[in-house]
């Protein structure tokens, strides 16, 4: 007696050996499939492997605002030259012949063989891009970097349909900064204390120190923070003949790189911030060697010791 399969569907029977089937003899799967009751997805299948290239023109025929707009872009300039982009929309998204001809609709199995990449992973979306943007040398640590292992995908920072600028940022229209400060709220509110490097002045931008394709710490343009910063503060660096522990050991120590409340971005105001390692106490008259003076809150230390960041002359930092 035959056993009875119950509510099993035929295509659960059949699954195991799809892959050897459609190795072997594509069309044999396809009858199965169609015998099982599911012509659609074998419809599909055939419909990936015979997709063909229209050109843009095509795609703009339902497409037409998007294509207007991808005109003005960077990519859509490029695509007139570059070998890379010869295909148009098509580079990107796969060969249209069959999603074209589906005439929009979503029941057509043809119409899910153009690839749509805001359904895609992030690591996915990224792919796509790197195809092409892979030998650029800012994206050399695009893996390593943190916006890749926190699943940051290239579209998350950029709109390829959008922005008449090179590097087509989602939020072109305020500025490379603001579509880092869309997501880095902290840093923005920082950006906003009293005392804060030049970034909202548009003096600087936060690619000024870091690249969002990937570095170290924190993205950094640089080995280190220190080295960064030596970038634009050399002065501070050194060498010195005596040297400010706290100082070589790291800048952000003493100082919020983003913005602090405190004057020069310290992370505290003084005296309060010597303290916290000069707090042995002696005579407000008389200095003893190897000790600090005691003060008040209206005065601040670096009104006698100038040079906390290292001196050439002696040990106590005066000019």
């Amino acid at each position: 007696m035959r056993p009875s399969l119950g509510k099993t569907s035929p295509v659960t029977l059949i699954t195991p050996y799809m892959e050897e089937l459609k190795m072997r003899n594509p069309r044999t799967l396809i009858s199965l499939l169609a015998a099982a009751g599911v012509l659609g997805a074998a419809v599909s299948l055939r419909a990936a492997e015979t997709a063909a290239f229209v050109g843009a023109e095509t795609c703009a025929g339902c497409h037409a605002e998007v294509a207007e707009k991808f005109a003005k872009t960077f990519h859509g300039r490029k695509a007139k030259s570059s070998d890379k982009l010869k295909a148009g929309c098509e580079s990107c998204h796969g060969p249209g012949s069959l999603h074209a001809a589906a005439g929009g609709d979503k029941n057509n199995p043809g119409f899910a063989t153009i690839k749509n990449l805001k359904n895609l992973s992030a690591s996915e979306q990224s792919a796509a891009c790197l195809t092409c943007h892979k030998d650029a040398k800012q994206l050399m640590m695009w893996k390593t970097g943190s916006h890749a292992t926190n699943d940051v995908s290239c579209l998350k920072c950029h709109s390829v349909h959008a922005g008449e600028g090179r590097k087509s940022l989602a939020a072109r229209s305020q500025g490379e900064t603001e579509t880092c400060l869309k997501c880095h709220r902290k840093q923005k509110a920082d950006m906003n204390l009293a005392s804060h490097h030049p970034v909202p002045e548009g003096k600087m931008f936060c690619t000024s120190c870091h690249n969002p394709h990937g570095g170290i710490e924190g993205n950094l343009k640089a080995d280190s923070l220190e080295e960064l910063c030596g970038k634009c503060h050399s002065e501070k660096l050194g060498p010195f003949a005596f040297e400010h522990s706290p100082v070589a050991d790291g800048c952000n120590n003493c100082h919020v790189v983003h913005g602090s409340s405190n004057d020069r971005l310290l992370v505290m105001p003084q005296p309060a911030i010597c303290t916290t390692c000069h707090w042995k106490p002696h005579s407000q008259n008389a200095a003893a060697p190897g000790t600090i003076a005691r003060i008040s809150g209206k005065v601040r230390c670096t009104d006698c010791h100038m040079d906390i960041h290292g001196s050439d002359y002696q040990k106590h930092f005066k000019p």
